[in-house]
């Protein structure tokens, strides 16, 4: 992924859930297209809580990205699994660390699969999870591409709180 991909909120992995049914491809497309600014303000957020440093930017950032795999693995288990309560449990973990990140495509996709998760039926589930699931994507992938050294994304160009 380049960062006219990323500006764009490409990522070139696609999920893997098969709802059966149809996604609401309105929140869906939001997800996947409209959050390419709040992923970029994502690194902004990530590079303040730095001090401005790159290095221990860039640290943080692997982390966020190590721990968006892991969730990523995780929530595909869960749902392999057909875990309901793992899933709700999950949902608020990673909905509690977006707010930390202020990213949110992933907050309100995990509120609304966790919302989803005890009572819901398992199409409507496996859709929601698949929304889950693209914005962990998103972000892993531009956490990637911001780590890399001399990558496309320069992390004191981008979009800051102040």
């Amino acid at each position: 992924m380049n960062r006219r991909d990323a500006q764009a909120g490409a990522t070139p992995e696609t999920p893997s859930f098969n709802a059966g049914g149809s996604v609401d491809e309105e929140v869906f497309h939001a997800i996947r297209v409209g959050s390419a600014e709040s992923l970029l303000e994502v690194l902004g957020r990530l590079m303040d809580l730095a001090g401005d440093n790159e290095q221990v930017a860039r640290r943080l950032i692997e982390e966020v990205r190590t721990y968006q795999i892991k969730d990523l693995e995780l929530l595909r288990a869960y749902c392999e699994q057909k875990d309901r309560q793992a899933i709700a449990r999950l949902c608020h973990k990673m909905a509690g660390a977006a707010c930390v990140l202020k990213y949110q495509p992933l907050i309100s996709s995990c509120q609304r699969l966790r919302e989803i998760s005890i009572a819901g039926t398992w199409p409507v589930l496996l859709e929601r999870a698949q929304w889950v699931e693209q914005a962990l994507l998103n972000l892993k992938d531009i956490c990637l591409v911001a780590i890399q050294d001399d990558g496309p994304i320069n992390l004191r160009e981008l979009p800051r709180e102040r």
